[in-house]
């Protein structure tokens, strides 16, 4: 082929290449794959999404999953303690053989039959008691040689009825025998003006004269004590029954300190009307319930040696 043959071929190629392909108008370059620009073209394209992120939330996921696990293993082996070993009890004297036999038990078995600790023979058996002897001692005393003595230590007899002198006391006063006790009854109306705890002059003369009877018992102990009925009482120096029993209690044992009276044989207590000794739906009992007593506590021993009740006193359990 010349080189004119081989020009005008390169021609025709070079206008069926820029012929227009596709719909393209005449003078414009073609934008498709065989056009002349194919090499300046990009085609779109869609990237699919990739899975990596999938593999982080696994890992994550399967993270807090292996720390629940160990959480609640956790927490049961808290919850459940550990039961307590059975104890060994060993009964009787045990020779050398057997105590390594219990001992070995009571390790759980953790020794072996080469380990196990070695007890002497003489330990096996108690030593046998030594009888050591005594400095000698001073017989004792015979019973009677005690009984002579007891009386020298002992305190002096209480005093009787009749010592005490209780005709001084007049009237209004009465007088219970008791194996332990001797009880001064008065009545409040003859101590105090109604709703009050000072004492009346008819009252401190009644107290004088008790001072007087208690004076001559040496040193048996007195208990002052305020009686009330159920009927109530709220004012300001006495919101109830329990202050004005206490009050009067207070103002007796007050004036028997006066009245020469050692302080270390009273007390003063309160009782309101939890001691009644009559019904306090009549005003009769409700008299007999407002009282102060004064109770001799004395000696079962003492008070059998006490004559019985002078005239004018009251037996035991009368009002």
């Amino acid at each position: 082929m010349s080189l004119a043959d081989r020009v005008e071929a390169l021609r025709r190629q070079h206008r069926r290449e820029a012929r227009p392909r596709g719909g393209a108008l005449d003078g414009q370059p073609a934008l498709h794959a065989g056009g002349r620009f194919a090499r300046w073209h990009v085609p779109e394209t869609v990237e699919a999404e990739s899975d990596s992120w999938l593999l982080t939330y696994l890992d994550l996921i399967t993270l807090l999953l292996a720390m629940l696990v160990v959480l609640l293993g956790v927490a049961k082996m808290q919850r459940e303690p550990e039961p307590p070993a059975a104890p060994v009890e060993l009964v009787g004297s045990l020779d050398a053989g057997a105590a390594a036999s219990a001992l070995r038990a009571a390790l759980g078995n953790g020794l072996g039959e080469h380990d196990a600790p070695v007890i002497p023979a003489a330990w096996a058996t108690a030593p046998e008691p030594r009888e050591t002897p005594l400095a000698a001692q001073p017989p004792a005393p015979p019973a009677d040689a005690a009984a002579a003595d007891a009386p020298a230590a002992a305190a002096p007899p209480a005093p009787s009825i009749a010592e005490l002198g209780l005709d001084d006391l007049g009237d209004g006063v009465d007088v219970i025998v008791n194996e332990k006790s001797i009880s001064f009854r008065i009545s409040n109306e003859l101590l105090f003006p109604s709703g009050q705890a000072i004492l009346s002059p008819s009252g401190l003369g009644v107290i004088q004269r008790m001072a007087t009877v208690i004076n001559r018992s040496r040193d048996y102990p007195v208990s002052v004590e305020g009686h009330s009925d159920t009927v109530p009482i709220q004012t300001r120096q006495f919101p109830s029954n329990w202050e004005l029993s206490a009050s009067r209690a207070t103002s007796v044992l007050r004036a028997l300190v006066r009245d020469g009276v050692d302080p270390a044989r009273l007390r003063a207590v309160g009782y309101a009307d939890t001691h009644p000794i009559a019904a306090n739906d009549t005003a009769a009992g409700r008299a007999a319930n407002r009282r102060v007593e004064l109770i001799m506590e004395i000696t079962p021993r003492r008070a059998a040696a006490t004559p019985g009740p002078a005239p004018g006193t009251a037996a035991a359990g009368q009002g």
